[in-house]
């Protein structure tokens, strides 16, 4: 999805957290005594309030999947009377998004993507999810989150703004995420094992954690393989999590305790029946991205990125990054009256506190442009504005050591931005999750072909979804996940 506001910055793409973690912890305010039976409140103008519409912007909308619904919510109260702080009630907040996430705020609010809930493959993994979610928050991880949070930002803005002194602002912010990144992954740790005794006492299978992080493991593997980026071993001082075969060994280790796999309830059948027709993938209504072409059949316009750009749709804008983060691109767009000349709105809305100039107007694809460099000491950004109606689209370049030849290749990209047409537009069907049975002979090789043709890397992603490997053979009978338009 395409975000609203030409005066956005760029440091956004440049300076971006980690996509496994992206919440900012809103200051956590004064707990209201709930009744029992009473749910999580949002005060109107409060920040968890503000932070919340701030999550569900940002990841696609709420997405709404009744029958989905139900059984979160019998899950989580189930999980709820058997936590430390059982009188405490929790809201599940299904997201539009097809990244495998979840996070909560103090208040009790849970948020899961829908891209999550597709990789689980029964009761027990999405209760661990749940689990180790309600855990951060029975264990008011995100008032102790916040606090060293505070003190971090504090130490950068007294260097940055009191003394002046930007370089030394970011080594003593280096310095604080040390100790953050320390802090956060013993809280991912705690709430790992605190989430694997919970689903345990509530009933559920244990060993259901450890399933679901081999499948995140997994998942995450193969997204690098498709966007060609590779995976540094070991763990990264600085990753806000500790690394997924890490959490396996001491999920596996807490769930040893309660017995053998098999022991407790892990309902494949109740689980797959409430994700039957759940959208899979990119929501074609926020745009779509196919390799380096970015195309959006609502607003009907394709553009693509120059060589060697990897691209990340989010519903504020389209990003893009090269190999070593030297050149970075941006697509948004804004609603603008017709009557606001390009190259005037360029020359108000400068860049990095950067003004735009040597700008010219051009054509593209037969609509209205304009363009202009925006020059600075370490980087320099090529932008241009395209109109269509009474919508400005907006790309932003940028890049170290640029030159002649490197702006050449922004302004390629910028004249592929073409319109589509109607049956192009039509050529992009949402897809779904289907539930199929195998039948007596079938392998994995026959439902990929019947279903899943076409897509990248489908027998692996076949394999992901439903918790197989190359060696397991399908059982006649037995639903298995697929994914159709």
């Amino acid at each position: 999805m395409l975000a609203p506001g030409l005066a956005c910055a760029l440091v956004g793409l440049l300076l971006g957290g980690c996509f496994t973690d992206p919440l900012s912890v809103p200051p956590v305010e004064p707990r209201k005594v709930q009744l029992p039976g009473s749910g999580p409140k949002l005060e109107p103008g409060s920040a968890l309030e503000r932070e919340h519409k701030r999550l569900v912007a940002s990841f696609g909308g709420e997405y709404r999947a009744p029958k989905t619904q139900v059984l979160l919510n019998a899950i989580a109260d189930r999980l709820r009377l058997v936590s430390d702080r059982p009188n405490e009630h929790f809201r599940i907040v299904v997201l539009n998004s097809p990244s495998i996430n979840a996070f909560a705020l103090p208040n009790g609010y849970v948020y899961l993507t829908r891209g999550l809930l597709a990789l689980s493959n029964d009761t027990a993994e999405i209760a661990s999810v749940i689990a180790h979610e309600i855990a951060h928050v029975t264990a008011r991880h995100a008032l102790a989150r916040a606090e060293l949070d505070a003190r971090s930002n504090l130490v950068s803005r007294v260097q940055t703004e009191v003394l002046e002194n930007p370089g030394a602002g970011e080594f003593l912010r280096g310095q604080s995420r040390l100790t953050l990144a320390g802090f956060s992954r013993q809280q991912e740790i705690d709430a790992d094992e605190m989430g694997v005794r919970s689903i345990a006492k509530a009933g559920f299978e244990a060993h259901g954690a450890t399933r679901f992080l081999i499948a995140l493991d997994r998942s995450g593997r193969m997204r690098e393989a498709i966007g060609n980026r590779g995976r540094e071993e070991g763990n990264d001082i600085l990753a806000t999590h500790p690394t997924t075969p890490e959490r396996i060994q001491r999920a596996l280790a807490v769930a040893r305790q309660y017995g053998a796999p098999g022991v407790g309830e892990a309902d494949r059948g109740k689980w797959l029946q409430a994700i039957e027709g759940m959208a899979f993938g990119e929501d074609p209504s926020q745009g779509v991205v196919r390799g380096r072409t970015f195309l959006h059949p609502r607003l009907k316009f394709a553009v693509e990125a120059p060589e060697g750009f990897v691209l990340e749709n989010t519903p504020q804008a389209v990003l893009g990054v090269t190999a070593g983060a030297r050149e970075a691109l941006r697509l948004d767009s804004s609603r603008v009256e017709a009557a606001k000349p390009l190259p005037a709105l360029i020359a108000q809305n400068p860049i990095e506190n950067l003004p735009v100039g040597e700008i010219t107007e051009l054509t593209l694809d037969g609509l209205p442009a304009a363009t202009g460099i925006a020059r600075g000491q370490d980087w320099s950004f090529r932008v241009v504005l395209i109109r269509s109606g009474d919508t400005v689209f907006r790309l932003i370049y940028a890049a170290q050591n640029f030159s002649a030849a490197i702006d050449e290749r922004f302004l390629a990209s910028a004249r592929s931005f073409r319109r589509l047409g109607e049956e192009e537009a039509r050529a992009f069907p949402a897809e779904r999750v289907r539930i199929v049975q195998a039948r007596a002979g079938e392998r994995p090789e026959d439902l990929v072909a019947a279903h899943m043709s076409g897509q990248p890397q489908a027998l692996e992603r076949f394999y992901i979804l439903n918790g197989l490997g190359p060696e397991d053979q399908l059982a006649p009978g037995t639903s298995y996940k697929v994914v159709a338009g």
